[in-house]
This record gives C-alpha cells, structure tokens and sequence, in this order.
C-alpha cells in the first residue's frame, strides 16, 4: 500500500526532527555540507572516478586533479559511463570505492542520517553529467520520479549531492504537485511517457550548488537541465528507503545500509565484473554490476 500526499509530507516532517534536514515544501528537504565532509567526498570522488576511467578501454591521460579528469571525459568518453552518467565501478577499482563509500558515511552520519536508512536502493555510486542531453527514453534530462525505474519503490527518498563541476549550466530542478497528488503517478514507466504527469508539477525553486544538498521522497519529481555553453558535473544521487518500511528487499540491487556502512574501515565491497567485460554485456543483465557483488572483511 502506497501512501497519500498527508502521510509522505507528515513523514519527512518526522525525518527533519530527527536529522539536520530543512524542510522547504511538503516533500523537498535541504541541507549544507560542512567544509570538511565536502573536500574528503571531493577527494575520493576524485580518485575513484580516476580508478574508473583508467581502468576503461579508453586510457586516460592527465594531472590527477579534477579539471583534467572531466576534460578528458567530455573528450573521449570512456566506455564505462551509461547514458545518465552512472560511473559503472568494476572491482579493480574496490579500494577506491571504499574510501568513496566511507567519506559518504562520515557525512551521513554528520548530519544524522545514516541512522534513519534501513535500505540503499543501490550501493552509492558516482555520476557525471557531461553537458550534452541524452536521446535514451529513461535520459535524465526527462523530467521524472525514481519511482518509474523498476528497482525503486515508490516509498524512496533521494539525496542529491554535487560534488564538483558546472552547477550553474547543469542541475537538478525540482519540482512539486501544482494543485492535487494521485499515487498511480509513482507506477513503473519509462521516463519518456510521464510528461502528461510532469504537466501537473511545478517548479519548487530550489537551489542546487556545491556546499549544499537536497533529499526529496520520491513523489518529487526532477530533471537533469542543461543550458547552452554547459560543463560537465560530477555528483552523487542516493536513493534509500527508511527504518521500518520493509522487512526484506524488494529488489536485487537493494542493500541493507548496516550491510556495508563499515565499508572503507575494516571491509571492502568487491564488485565481481571486470574492466574486461564490456558495459554493454553488464547492462543486458537481469542482474547488472550493483547487485553483481560480495563484501569482504578484513
């Protein structure tokens, strides 16, 4: 049973008690980072996109920094980056993965977060927009709610971060019901086919730059923009499910949040596909790369 528009609102209201999240509509939170969490999430995103693109078939060639990183992308984009951006993380790339993953758990626990999450809707993973809209009829650039995908629910919040790059060309908008909400429009579609639900949203007007972040439940709905002259972002999008949701998965690629939140300190999330195996062969699975892993102790 899904719930109504009161019960999600009341929800996040509670959510904001308990956490440092504002709220600033019935169903937008928002947050800053504080300086110290920002450079270390900064600091690994940047080694780990690194790791990633130099594992791909594309060899990468720069100084190590950030700028140097994303203009090779925008250049020669590697074979390891799907249509909205997803960095696809193989398991050559495991060490810096988990120090990706600790940096996101010291800030989520900074803010009073990571208490709160039972489920990842998937392992946290990096992403980078490149500046140029996608044709893919699930393109993020298509105004949408996490809920149409098929490993979502439609009980999620996402927790949007940008990490680096151009947020003043290349955002996240927002957008909230105008006049009335009906749960059917959190059912399974493909992206393309929800513009006659996006006519019945608003834009929320929130303001999406580095420094800051923002959790939404999952009736929000939101959109990739890029405006001319854009430059590529790098950002992390998270979705999770709440404490005393669900007693089980309800899809492969969820991961319980106590499973891997020691990640980086005294575990490793090893990713079974190799930069050897093509992207192509890994999204044609049932089971793709995010639900294709195994955790180990150490």
């Amino acid at each position: 049973m899904t719930y109504n528009f009161k019960e999600r609102a009341k929800k996040l209201q509670k959510l904001c008690d308990k956490t440092e999240l504002k709220k600033v509509t019935e169903l937008i939170s928002v947050g800053s980072v504080n300086k110290k969490n920002l450079a270390y999430i900064q600091d690994t995103s940047r080694m780990l996109l690194q790791s990633c693109i130099t594992g791909s078939s594309k060899k990468i060639k720069s100084d190590g920094d950030f700028t140097s990183v994303m203009k090779f992308i925008k250049k020669n984009k590697p074979d390891n980056i799907t249509h909205n951006g997803l960095i696809v993380t193989r398991k050559e790339s495991s060490i810096e993965y988990a120090l990706f993953l600790k940096s996101i758990f010291c800030f989520l626990e900074s803010i009073g977060l990571l208490n709160q999450i039972d489920y990842f809707i998937s392992p946290p993973q990096l992403r980078i927009k490149l500046g140029k809209k996608s044709k893919n009829f699930n393109a993020s650039d298509l105004i949408h709610s996490d809920s149409w995908t098929p490993y979502n629910t439609d009980k999620s919040y996402t927790l949007y971060l940008p990490v680096y790059g151009d947020c003043k060309k290349n955002y996240v908008a927002f957008f909230k019901p105008k006049n009335s909400f009906e749960a059917k429009w959190l059912e399974p579609k493909k992206f393309i086919d929800g513009n006659e639900i996006g006519k019945k949203y608003k834009d929320a007007k929130i303001d999406y730059k580095i420094g800051k972040f923002v959790v939404s439940d999952c009736a929000t709905l939101h959109q990739s923009i890029l405006k001319k002259g854009a430059q590529p972002r790098v950002s992390i999008d998270m979705g999770f499910i709440l404490k005393k949701v669900f007693k089980s998965p309800q899809n492969h690629s969820h991961v319980r949040s106590k499973e891997i939140m020691n990640t980086g300190y005294n575990q490793l999330m090893v990713f079974k596909d190799s930069y050897n195996d093509s992207l192509k062969k890994i999204l044609s699975r049932k089971k793709q790369s995010l639900a294709n892993r195994k955790i180990i102790q150490y």
